[in-house]
């Protein structure tokens, strides 16, 4: 059995010349050897609609119908009517095989391949040979020697123009009376932009002058009926470029549909006069002649047999020929023209465009045409239809184009009689009732391909040209590599068959159990069940032979398959379960609206359907509220936060959710989901099972109950981190904002760099209620201005931080508890740069009131250190290092006594403020001065780094000095500057008091150098 493995019985290339939906007439034999019986019915005309009645009848009812059928006025007229596709040229072909000439009939035959007008009027005259009709046939000649598509596209438009020009508002009804007349369309037409525009090569009168000058071949595109709205110029480029009366019509047609509607028809019910116009044909010149050949064939006693593969493609002259062919041949009792006999393929649009005289003719004689639009269903042996169709193909496309052609009119053998794989191949994929083999299809398989391309409105539609393009040729071609090696049915199978909506798709628990069961090809094995198998409940329900000829391997005993098992293939199938769907109640005991979300989590798996946005929305609340519910906001440690903030921070949609191709999907790039559901079968199981259990009905399995706990524990950390982004309280944004908290307290003089964890934790949770600086009058005003500004703001920026940080216990709801562990990490990151450089980063809302003027944090420490060595120089200058307090004071004093003394002048304020000040600072630390003195010292030590000494000078700037040393600074500068005023009065005075006092003032000035320049020990 391994030789049938990847087995072709056919050749691609062979197949592909011989299944050619593109040629335009297949040869007889090929035609033959393909032929099945066509589904036909009879349809009533009733007014321009079509009414089908009684049941479908096949191809010879329509050839004895129409050969048997008497027409009082010896002029017979029978339609086939279909859309396109549907094999009304394949019946009017299979006629005409049928039918040869005789003595007493002529056959004339317009195939689709003769689409010229030359072609198809030389059909119509060939055997005739009068004046006129030479004449006619020259002048025919002539016009296709004389005349190329570019200049045949020019007269075409030439013609329609004049023909519109010539039109009243009397011809039409409706919005189309104005377009009618020399200011109408013929307008439009005139213009020479819109005439560029108009014969593009890609528009359609280029094409109809190239069909009308030259034939059909194989491969080229079908002629189109007539003009569409997609002619006309509305799209044309730079519409100002046009003259303006043009431009206004343009203007009104673009806005109007009804006006479109109304041109469209004009410009079609006026193209046949032009194409007479553009060839030199004349208005009924060809009818003239039919008329003239039907006299010719009347006197030779013949019946005219007319057969037209495809009505719509003489365009031009299709009035004067059912004008000619509708003509009685009955006169007078006389027969004055040969009976004719007409079978026109026309579609099911262009019927309803017929003449009124031309659908007189077909109520009169018949009553009826044959509609070739009869859908299969699975009542009336479509199936077998469908299979006896395609098994006429395969055939053809085994044995080959040209061996068919060799066996001239012999009947076609069965390629499948002599194959040594018969047997196992139609007993694995099935024969039709002829003995054709469906390999590589089956029945299913073959079924669902073709429910799979049928229009959308019409999925029990069988269109053979589609079936055949679709279907039969890709497989047969483009998947043939893949099946000889091993990869069929590939990915590319399934984009070409999407799976049909009155076909069944492979259920979740299957798709799922075969995700689960083979690791090697669950791809191709859940499209194999679903086409092959016809979409089963049990995931091993495929033939051993069939995975064979696949290379696919069964399902192994244990209900897996790995690469050992493709290798070593068997013909046992296993018989593990499939789960059962969660939903376990009867479908009529579960509501609608679940049984609507089921479905809709069902065809999101197995139908690629876009999962509802209602379905979507309730399970994206459901995963997402499982993480919420089960969150426990001890890791990190945090305070528990409210509903409302919880839905804001995690909300219960795709930017927290997200669903492959579901509905309420946000932008890719604007959303950064935390939990994704890619399309597999297991999450369509698990969501069906979550809706199950979240309304209360049918069975959640217990696997998917798990695995929602799972959730809830395994996206615990997102959950955190989008409550920190959401409270913007992430490790980064902590660390900023403690920093933040620790300038504060550096600012209030409680933190500076090299105080230990414990104080800078204690300072940084400290909301700086009773914080208040000694040394206010030692700082600059931007240094109180901000940190009055930081202080206001500094309860909620530690109310934030504590809450970020640690829990709250006892009914007061305060926080109590501090998560060290991860409080102290992101302290000496914070402690790790006394500056406030956030340059590239993102300060969170709830930092910025406590940091306003941080900023100019270094500028605000400079300006202050330079302020503090200027009042220590000051200090300095009159109390050097090393002077004792108590000397300086007692000089201080011994100086107001003796000045009193002398009679030197003494406001009593300013002995007061003195008095005042001395007794403030006799029991101060005078040690104040030299601490300062060292610090400042240590910002600009030689021996220090740069970093060094700028860490020193923020310790020198930021520590409260007390009230002492200003105090004592005041008392030096006051006494001084009161000694400097008494000497100057001293001198001042005239005669010996003068003398006397300036020597007092002298002596106690000698006193001071003498106590300043002292030295002795600090108290």
């Amino acid at each position: 059995m391994a030789d049938f493995r990847g087995y072709l019985c056919w050749d691609p290339a062979t197949a592909a010349t011989t299944i050619n939906t593109e040629a335009v007439s297949p040869p007889r034999a090929v035609f033959l050897a393909t032929h099945v019986p066509l589904r036909i019915q009879r349809a009533r005309p009733e007014g321009r609609t079509l009414v089908k009645e009684g049941r479908p009848v096949d191809e010879q009812v329509v050839l004895k119908d129409f050969l048997t059928r008497k027409s009082d006025t010896g002029a017979l007229l029978m339609p086939i009517v279909g859309d396109s596709g549907s094999g009304k040229s394949h019946l009017v072909r299979w006629v005409k095989e049928h039918i040869p000439s005789t003595d007493k009939r002529q056959v004339i035959y317009l195939e689709k391949a003769k689409t010229s007008l030359r072609g198809v009027i030389e059909s119509l005259l060939a055997e005739i040979e009068t004046g006129d009709l030479a004449q006619l046939k020259a002048d025919l000649d002539k016009f296709t020697a004389d005349v190329d598509q570019p200049a045949l596209a020019r007269r075409l438009l030439n013609a329609l123009e004049e023909v519109l020009a010539a039109t009243t508002s009397k011809d039409v009804s409706g919005p189309a009376r104005a377009l009618t007349g020399p200011r109408g369309l013929a307008v439009i037409l005139q213009d020479p932009h819109v005439r560029e525009y108009m014969l593009a090569s890609d528009r359609y009168i280029p094409q109809l002058a190239d069909q009308l000058l030259n034939d059909r071949t194989d491969g080229s595109a079908e002629r189109p009926q007539g003009f569409t709205t997609d002619d006309l110029p509305l799209d044309i480029a730079d519409v100002k470029l046009a003259a303006r009366v043009t431009q206004d019509l343009l203007g009104q047609l673009m806005t109007r549909d009804d006006l479109q509607a109304s041109a469209v028809d004009l410009l079609n019910q006026h193209l046949e006069p032009a194409v007479k116009n553009a060839a030199n044909l004349g208005t009924g010149r060809l009818q003239d002649a039919m008329v003239e050949v039907r006299r010719e064939y009347a006197r030779q006693g013949k019946e005219i047999i007319l057969l037209v593969e495809d009505f719509a493609l003489i365009q031009g002259v299709q009035r004067d020929l059912l004008d000619a062919v509708v003509e009685a041949a009955n006169r007078d009792g006389r027969t004055i023209l040969a009976p004719i006999r007409t079978l026109m393929a026309v579609t099911t649009g262009y019927f309803r465009e017929l003449p009124e005289t031309a659908l007189t003719r077909v109520r009169a004689t018949t009553g009826y045409v044959y509609d070739l639009d009869v859908p299969y269903d699975k009542d009336d042996n479509g199936a077998a239809q469908i299979t006896s169709f395609v098994g006429h193909y395969l055939n053809a496309a085994r044995i080959g184009r040209d061996d068919l052609e060799r066996m001239d009119d012999s009947a076609t053998p069965n390629f499948c009689e002599s194959c040594p794989f018969q047997a196992r191949c139609h007993d694995t994929f099935g024969a039709t009732a002829e003995g054709h083999g469906l390999y590589p299809f089956n029945e299913p398989a073959l079924i669902r391909a073709v429910h799979s391309t049928a229009p959308k409105n019409e999925p029990w539609a069988f269109v053979p040209r589609t079936v055949l393009g679709s279907v039969v040729r890709p497989v047969l071609v483009e998947h043939a590599t893949s099946l000889r090696e091993g990869e069929f049915p590939s990915p590319r199978f399934r984009e070409q068959f999407p799976t049909a909506s009155i076909d069944h798709a492979l259920n979740g628990a299957v798709r799922e159990s075969v995700d689960d069961s083979d690791h090697v090809d669950a791809t191709r094995r859940k499209l194999t069940l679903e086409f092959w198998g016809d979409a089963p409940q049990h995931a091993a329900a495929l033939d051993a032979r069939l995975l064979q000829a696949f290379s696919m391997a069964p399902l192994s005993a244990t209900g897996r398959v790995g690469l050992a098992d493709v290798a070593n293939q068997g013909p046992q199938r296993s018989s593990r379960p499939v789960p059962a769907p969660a939903p376990s109640a009867p479908d009529s005991a579960l509501p609608k609206s679940l049984l609507a979300r089921l479905q809709s989590a069902e065809d999101w798996i197995s139908r690629d359907r876009t999962l509802e946005q209602a379905t979507a929305r309730e399970i994206r609340g459901v995963v997402a509220e499982a993480v919420v519910q089960r969150y426990r906001w001890t890791t990190p440690l945090m305070q528990a936060q409210s509903s409302k903030l919880l839905t804001n921070a995690w909300p219960r949609d795709s930017r927290t959710v997200s669903i492959e191709d579901a509905g309420g999907e946000g932008r890719a790039e604007a959303a950064r989901p935390e939990i994704r559901f890619d399309r597999k079968a297991a999450n369509s199981e698990f969501f069906k099972s979550i809706l199950c259990a979240k309304h209360g009905h049918g069975r959640a399995r217990a696997e998917d109950i798990r695995r929602l706990s799972r959730y809830a524990d395994l996206y615990s950390d997102a959950l955190t981190s989008a409550v920190q982004r959401h409270l913007e309280i992430s490790d980064d944004e902590l660390v900023l904002g403690i920093r933040a908290s620790l300038l504060g307290a550096a600012l209030a003089g409680r933190a500076w760099p090299g105080l230990d964890d414990a104080a800078l934790l204690s300072v940084v949770l400290d909301e700086g209620r009773t914080w208040n600086r000694a040394d206010v009058g030692l700082r600059t005003r931007q240094w109180n201005e901000t940190l009055a500004r930081h202080l206001k703001a500094r309860p909620a920026l530690v109310e934030r931080i504590r809450t970020s940080m640690g829990i709250a216990q006892g009914s007061t709801g305060a926080v109590k508890m501090i998560d060290a562990a991860r409080a102290v990490p992101l302290l000496r990151q914070a402690a790790s740069e006394w500056n406030w450089d956030i340059e590239g980063l993102v300060v969170p809302t709830w930092v910025r009131p406590a940091v306003i003027g941080f900023a100019s944090w270094m500028t605000s420490v400079d300006d202050q250190a330079a302020l503090l060595r200027e009042r220590l120089h000051e200090v300095r200058s009159r109390q050097p290092r090393g002077t004792a307090s108590s000397h300086t004071l007692s000089a201080i004093r011994g100086a107001l006594t003796a000045a009193r003394e002398v009679g030197l002048p003494l406001a009593t304020s300013d002995a007061e403020r003195i008095e005042s000040l001395i007794l403030r600072v006799q029991d101060a630390d005078w040690k104040a001065i030299s601490e300062l003195e060292d610090d400042l010292e240590k910002a600009s030590g030689p021996n220090r780094s740069e970093g060094a000494q700028r860490t020193a000078l923020v310790v020198a700037a930021v520590r409260d000095r007390g009230d002492a040393f200003e105090d004592i600074r005041q008392l030096l500068v006051a006494a001084d500057a009161w000694l400097d005023e008494a000497l100057n009065s001293a001198e001042s005075r005239s005669g010996e008091a003068g003398d006397s006092a300036a020597l007092g003032v002298q002596e106690l000035l000698n006193e001071w150098r003498e106590l300043a320049a002292a030295r002795g020990d600090e108290q």
